[in-house]
């Protein structure tokens, strides 16, 4: 019997296999050593023959015409960036310089030599042009670090790199690099090669050349830099974003100078004197000169911003990239209009600033972005709230609510008590101050009620939830945080632009796609080098994104707090508002299967508005849907095999369709089949002509010809003793400006004691029923089906 040795083998590799391939090897070896010296001259000397001698002469012929001539070589690879929008259409050029202006060293500060050598290359006027050193650790980090970032550049190499080759990190662009190097120094002096080197760098705002750097930053020219100001140029070269002083860091910027003075007092061209004075000089840097409006500059940023990340700022600069990118032009110029409109109403609310982010949930691609009211607003405009974490309000619920169905611990149809609660010393209230007692899940969500939404969050766990939020992309929630029930409001801080995503994934049946900004990148020679992938990722069921997308697109069970205001009619729309405490933070986000759209209004500073989501938000987003839907098909959502409709029963007992993830649908029989036919408040009745409705409209008598503002009251003068809310604090000084009429405020205008004799969730003082028996289900005038003899006077706005 033969012998058989124990254990398991892969099948490509067998004992019988690895014994053949190791005789074949020393077979191989053999032959070698049978060659003849001549053919093993001529086996090894073909490959070094090519890497010594082709490879080199191609090189320089390829690039000869351009280091002939000095203006050739520092304008050749000044060519910019070009952005297109998804259609081909461009919308951005920057860098598209033309002849840059060549300085001689005797025109430049000697300030400014001395500094470059000193920080850049101090063997420069003795080498021959290269550094055999840092070629050699650029090798050996690609081949054995795995690292191919690794420097090592002269100064005349990183002119070569900057002007005629491409920035890839590898050996051979390395050895390219290195030959063309060489070539450089055998056609010019030294000092030519200096000044073709200060003349074509990037410095940062827009400035190529050590003329404009010196124009830009300081107003002068390049021969009358001072040692402080010479210092500076030459520290940020390496990063002239990042290290500017006018819009970079400045801290690092200043960093940056001591390290250029420091090398300066080491090579003994400055004396330690020379550079404290140089540090301590306050530098005084020139006007910005006025930026040339553009369509979608915060976009533009990200965009470029993302290419520096990916490729190097003095790359990118230099490149010739043509960008297509995932915007729509226009898709942007209709948000920016709606935007800077919408703003110029809420300003009466107190809101000065909004922000928009439009996503395609099956790709992450954004259509359109609005970071703020107006980019060019030296105040504020260049924050871009649109990826600013600020507190999302009531528009989380949805993150959570969605968990807890997916783990079947609620569904639509569960009953939820509405009524006052202590959390163990947390007492939150809804937006009216009243309690609706007992309610279904999906009317609790629809009118954004906080009760019902804080004993979700304690019945699922807050890290359940934060763990939920953080796979939808919501990372700037922090896991260690401890944010106590307070999160199931809102408390935690999202961005505009990951909170859009959030809900296309809701959109997109449970998949989120990896938000992106970037289709594609070519080069100047039509090379494509980058193409976007969509990235998707399962982070919660079909099924439970389906019922909630079928919620929040449930206009009536909206309505009684929300009105029609939200609705996008022949439509299903999903949506959801959000405001924060006193209103610093108004949210409306909402979508259909195809398209995202999110909206952010408030302040940068935190200054609180007097109206909430819907009012703020609300328009902006509605007008922005229907514009970017246009004439498209409606669309529903797609419902999944895993959910289907059964009969549930709301708190009367009444029974009605309802939607459920299969084996979570009820079994009990409801008492009416059918809901009775309730009377319809006319959201259309504006009695007293002011342009709100009555529903909304918490002043209703105003005088004919009085300006009003969102809330239907006087818009409030400086010098005037306006009460809109008639609860005898004036607005100027009432921090709760909307609150409800006959509740008792303090001192702020904010509500102390509220009386419930029937304890049925109304306040005596709107209560029209006050002897409600225990336990019955009361509309907003506190009256049962069996106590209702006439309509609901209106709806008090919602700050949800």
């Amino acid at each position: 019997m033969k012998h058989v040795r124990k254990g398991t083998y892969n099948k490509l590799k067998t004992p019988r296999r690895t014994m053949r391939s190791a005789s074949g090897l020393r077979a191989k070896l053999q032959s070698w050593r049978e060659l003849s010296l001549s053919k093993k001259i001529t086996i090894l000397g073909i490959p070094a023959f090519i890497a010594v001698l082709v490879i080199p002469l191609l090189t320089y012929l390829w690039f000869a015409r351009d280091v002939s001539n000095p203006e050739r070589l520092m304008n050749r690879g000044n060519t910019g960036v070009r952005l297109l929008d998804q259609n081909g259409e461009e919308f951005f050029t920057t860098d598209q310089k033309g002849d840059l202006k060549r300085l001689k060293l005797e025109e430049i500060s000697d300030d400014v030599e001395k500094a470059v050598i000193a920080s850049e290359d101090k063997d420069f006027y003795e080498h021959p042009g290269v550094s055999v050193s840092g070629f050699l650790r650029a090798i050996y980090t690609n081949i054995f670090a795995r690292d191919n970032s690794s420097g090592g550049s002269t100064i005349t190499q990183q002119l070569v790199k900057n002007t005629l080759l491409s920035h890839e990190q590898t050996i051979f662009r390395k050895y390219q690099e290195l030959v063309m190097a060489l070539a450089v120094e055998r056609t010019y002096e030294k000092p030519e090669i200096l000044d073709m080197y200060l003349n074509s760098v990037y410095y940062g705002e827009g400035a190529f050349g050590i003329d404009e750097a010196a124009r830009t930053y300081f107003g002068k020219s390049a021969v009358e830099l001072s040692l402080a100001e010479s210092s500076m140029l030459v520290g940020i070269m390496p990063a002239p974003s990042a290290y500017s002083p006018i819009s970079g860091d400045s801290i690092k910027a200043k960093q940056r100078q001591d390290y250029v003075l420091t090398r300066m007092v080491e090579d003994k061209v400055i004396t330690t004197e020379q550079k404290n004075t140089a540090y301590d000089e306050v530098l005084i840097y020139a006007q910005p000169k006025a930026e040339e409006r553009t369509l979608a500059p915060h976009f533009v940023e990200m965009v470029l911003g993302e290419l520096y990340e990916k490729y190097g700022e003095e790359k990118v600069k230099r490149s010739g990239y043509v960008v297509k990118t995932t915007l729509d032009i226009e898709w942007q110029k209709s948000a920016e209009q709606i935007v800077t409109d919408q703003t110029s109403i809420n300003a009466t609310s107190g809101g000065r600033n909004a922000s928009l982010v439009a996503i395609d949930p099956k790709t992450g691609a954004v259509r359109a972005l609005v970071g703020s009211v107006d980019y060019y607003n030296a105040e504020f405009g260049k924050v871009n709230m649109a990826t600013t974490a600020r507190q999302p309000g009531s528009s989380f619920k949805p993150i959570y609510f969605t968990e807890a169905i997916d783990q079947k611990l609620i569904t639509a149809s569960t009953i939820i008590r509405d009524e006052a609660t202590d959390f163990e010393g947390y007492k939150p209230s809804n937006y009216d101050f009243r309690f609706r007692g007992d309610i279904t899940l999906r009317n609790a969500l629809a009118q954004s009620l906080n009760i019902p939404a804080v004993k979700i969050m304690q019945e699922l766990g807050i890290d359940e939830a934060v763990a939920h939020a953080r796979e939808m992309g919501l990372d700037t929630i922090d896991s260690e945080n401890d944010y106590g029930l307070s999160l199931a409001l809102g408390s935690a801080e999202v961005t505009v632009a990951d909170m859009t995503s959030a809900y296309g994934a809701f959109a997109n049946n449970g998949r989120l796609a990896e938000q992106n900004i970037i289709e594609s990148i070519q080069t100047k020679y039509k090379e494509t080098i980058y193409t976007h992938r969509t990235k998707l990722s399962n982070v919660q069921s079909s099924n439970a994104s389906f019922i909630i997308s079928d919620i929040l697109s449930d206009n009536i069970a909206r309505s009684p707090s929300f009105g029609s205001r939200l609705n996008i009619y022949d439509r299903k729309v999903a949506v959801k508002t959000g405001s924060t405490d006193d209103n610093h933070d108004a949210w409306t986000i909402g979508y259909t299967p195809s398209l995202a759209v999110g909206v952010w209004v408030g302040n940068n500073e935190n200054v609180a508005m007097t109206s909430g989501g819907s009012m703020m938000a609300g328009p902006i987003w509605r007008k922005a849907m229907i514009n970017f839907l246009g004439d498209s098909s409606s669309e529903e959502f797609d419902q999944p095999g895993g959910v289907i409709k059964a009969t549930a029963c709301t708190a009367t007992k009444v029974g009605y369709e309802e939607y459920f993830i299969k084996g979570t649908e009820p079994k009990e029989n409801c008492q009416q089949e059918t809901e009775p036919a309730q009377q319809q408040t006319d959201f259309t009745v504006d009695s007293d002509n002011d342009g709100i409705p009555d529903y909304r409209d918490n002043c209703d008598n105003t005088a004919a010809g009085v300006q009003v503002d969102n809330s239907g009251c006087p818009t409030q003068n400086s010098d005037d003793e306006s009460d809109s809310d008639n609860d005898g604090i004036i607005d100027a000084d009432d921090r709760c400006p909307s609150t409800p009429r006959g509740v008792i405020v303090d001192e702020n205008g904010c509500p102390t004691v509220v009386v419930d004799a029937d304890g049925d969730g109304v306040v005596d003082s709107l209560d029209r029923c006050l002897s409600t028996p225990v336990g019955e289900q009361v509309d907003a005038n506190g009256c049962s089906k069996s106590q209702q003899t006439e309509p609901p006077p209106g709806i008090i706005e919602p700050q949800t």
